[in-house]
């Protein structure tokens, strides 16, 4: 049993996530920052928030660093120096925002003073934020998870073989074939109640459509009318398959002179006539 390429997809949700650290500086003045923060990958920190009291004479001179080293070991991605000289002691708070940058790019944190005064109640907290969906696969929810599976198991020849059942996306391989099953199913249900709808509209449409017809035939006056027209086209159809020659017809008359004589047979034709005609004539008068 085999994934098929095409994969259907999860209702998907991702949200970035906003939220702060606990105080770093609550047990010491030097802390790890992976102790800190949740272990998501893609997280990045956004800025710092602190708050200190300095008991410090005035007139005195003295400085407060808070600082985080490059992990790398270079130099401070984060450092904030607050200037105490000749200043009385008090309490400190503020925030200072940072270029988003991830969270393996901080190394170790300390807050620290330089000449005279004393911290107390310090407080170090960080604000971060990161997208549960950094890594696709870490979620079913995520919208490019599915895509993610597929290339997964793409990569690691797995998408016509079954995964090892020890393989860390085995559950989502079973729910991928469970969903594939139940969408065909609903998609061929889908299909043959379509199909047997456009049946019953093919019968009804045809039902309508003869339904008068028989009527009609039965009908003396309209079975004459149909002969009729029947008839009818028969005889202008001859008319139309005729085929007449063209061309053009000389005349074949020839006269030998110019006069025309007259037919004396014919002149005594037409008096015989004539007296027939009276004596027929004769018989009805008085």
């Amino acid at each position: 049993m085999g994934l098929a390429v095409c994969l259907f997809p999860y209702s998907s949700s991702s949200e970035v996530v906003n939220s702060s650290t606990n105080n770093a500086a609550k047990d010491a003045y030097i802390w790890q920052m992976l102790n800190l923060f949740p272990s998501q990958t893609g997280l990045t920190v956004k800025g710092v928030f602190h708050q200190y009291t300095l008991d410090k004479s005035e007139g005195t001179n003295g400085f407060v660093t808070i600082k985080n080293k490059n992990a790398d070991g270079t130099g401070n991605i984060y450092e904030n120096v607050d200037n105490w000289n000749g200043i009385a002691g008090s309490t400190k708070i503020g925030y200072d925002p940072v270029t988003p940058s991830l969270l393996p790019l901080w190394g170790e944190g300390s807050i620290s003073v330089t000449g005279d005064g004393t911290l107390s109640d310090v407080s170090v907290n960080y604000h971060y934020s990161f997208d549960p969906c950094f890594i696709p696969l870490s979620d079913p929810s995520c919208p490019d998870f599915q895509a993610n599976l597929y290339q997964y198991l793409l990569n690691n020849n797995l998408l016509d073989t079954d995964p090892n059942i020890n393989d860390p996306y085995y559950n989502e391989w079973v729910k991928f074939q469970l969903d594939r099953k139940a969408e065909k199913q609903k998609e061929q249900k889908l299909k043959e109640a379509k199909e047997e709808e456009e049946k019953e509209e093919l019968s009804i449409e045809f039902v309508l459509a003869t339904s008068g017809a028989v009527e009609k035939i039965a009908d003396p006056a309209e079975q004459l009318n149909m002969i009729t027209k029947m008839a009818a086209v028969g005889k202008i159809n001859s008319y139309y398959d005729v085929t007449i020659d063209g061309g053009v017809y000389q005349d074949t008359l020839q006269l030998n002179d110019s006069n025309i004589q007259d037919n004396r047979r014919v002149l005594r034709n037409l008096r015989n006539d004539d007296s027939h005609r009276s004596m027929v004539r004769s018989q009805y008068k008085d």
